[in-house]
């Protein structure tokens, strides 16, 4: 019994460990904070070892694990008190207007107009405002490069609806960057 624990865990660190960076980097997009993502990776892992003895050694491996974290971020927030995340495409512009005013009357000095508001910092802010659903498909395809159908399983939604939010979510943060971007040309930011 003892080989039988340690080839499972030989074997665990071999297919789930070489993906705990990306495990991290989408639970920081998810939960915003630095403490929760590392939480969130921690119970993930934990799961995934326990439940080891069912994922079928030469698949993939890492849409497997984040489909895990998704599953544990999902439950988790249904239990926490709701984000601040829009609910429409509608609101979300509204979201990114209200904040391009705010940061541009906000600060006087173009210097620090430009230290708050990189273009990473746009995409950044842009892609945390889309409404969760859209946000999380972009997560998964865009930035994990996972297919629209391990995307579609780590969702648990059908492959059509993952392929509507991807090009959904695309389009509202192309709308969002190019209302941020000319933002700063009016602000005679851009070079």
């Amino acid at each position: 019994m003892s080989d039988s624990k340690s080839e499972k865990r030989r074997l665990f660190e071999c297919e789930a460990l070489p993906h705990l960076d990306r495990l991290f980097t989408t639970a920081l997009y998810l939960t915003r904070n630095e403490e929760e993502a590392n939480d969130l990776c921690q119970e993930t892992m934990l799961r995934a070892y326990r439940s080891f003895d069912q994922f079928t050694v030469g698949t993939n491996c890492r849409a497997w694990l984040l489909t895990i974290l998704h599953n544990l971020f999902r439950t988790s927030r249904s239990r926490a008190k709701p984000d601040r995340v829009s609910a429409t495409g509608e609101e979300f512009e509204r979201a990114i207007e209200t904040e391009s005013l705010r940061a541009s009357s906000g600060a006087a000095n173009p210097e620090t107009i430009l230290a708050e508001r990189s273009i990473d910092q746009s995409v950044q802010r842009a892609l945390q405002d889309l409404p969760a659903d859209f946000k999380a498909a972009l997560i998964l395809v865009d930035l994990e490069d996972m297919s629209y159908e391990d995307a579609a399983n780590a969702l648990e939604v059908p492959i059509g609806t993952v392929r509507s939010r991807v090009s959904r979510g695309r389009a509202l943060m192309r709308h969002a960057l190019r209302f941020l971007g000319g933002e700063r040309r009016l602000a005679g930011m851009e070079t």
